[in-house]
């Protein structure tokens, strides 16, 4: 294994999950849609760091990554949206945020402590109390199963604004997620796609090989659920 990873929850319903990795060699991570977008803090051999924001992914993308370096990520509830940085405007790309010295960086004018696995709460506040982190509450209710009364045409808009992604687009990133934990836990590829609603295994391949670029017998590297 070239690449050990660990991840936490958060009580921040901004929060989606906080994730720190350690690269042991050199490799390519192939990072996959996961419904959220991120802040990635890359932490190099002797130690600086650098804060990256990725929008949300449609379709995955190789990373190289060096032996000895790290990261600490903080994925954002797809609810969750910056105005200064529309999902339109973030779909499949990322942007370098400029450092204020070693220990902060500058995010839409304000200075910010770059934060650790531990302390990620403490800049999404500090992000929320600036403006500069809204929730979506229509997304974030669809998402929790309970969705608003608004029209389609009203719902889509909110999730192309917040998201970046349709509302089906995003839903079927959240399948394809379902779907590789369940192989990952062993079940058998018919019986997983049955239960997470494909027409049948060869629908499933289809999907996961689109989104994912996996195949239901090749998952296991698959980490960012």
């Amino acid at each position: 294994m070239s690449q050990i990873h660990e991840s936490r929850l958060s009580d921040n319903r901004f929060i989606d999950r906080v994730w720190k990795s350690r690269n042991v060699s050199d490799g390519i991570y192939v990072s996959t849609p996961d419904c959220s977008w991120d802040i990635i803090v890359l932490i190099q051999l002797d130690g600086s760091r650098s804060v990256m924001l990725t929008g949300q992914a449609t379709e995955a993308a190789e990373v190289p990554y060096k032996g000895g370096t790290s990261s600490v990520v903080v994925s954002f509830a797809a609810g969750a949206y910056m105005p200064d940085y529309p999902g339109r405007r973030m779909l499949n790309l990322f942007e370098m945020l400029p450092n204020d010295g070693p220990d902060h960086f500058i995010l839409s004018g304000h200075r910010f402590a770059i934060p650790t696995f531990e302390t990620a709460e403490d800049l999404v506040a500090q992000m929320e109390q600036t403006g500069l982190l809204k929730m979506d509450d229509v997304v974030a209710a669809i998402i929790m199963g309970s969705p608003k009364a608004l029209s389609d045409r009203a719902t889509q808009r909110h999730f192309l604004e917040t998201t970046g992604l349709t509302r089906k687009a995003l839903e079927q990133i959240k399948r394809a997620q379902a779907a590789v934990s369940q192989l990952q836990q062993g079940m058998r590829p018919a019986d997983v796609a049955a239960d997470t609603g494909y027409t049948d295994q060869a629908h499933l391949s289809k999907s996961l090989q689109k989104i994912m670029r996996s195949r239901p017998s090749n998952v296991d590297d698959i980490h960012k659920l």
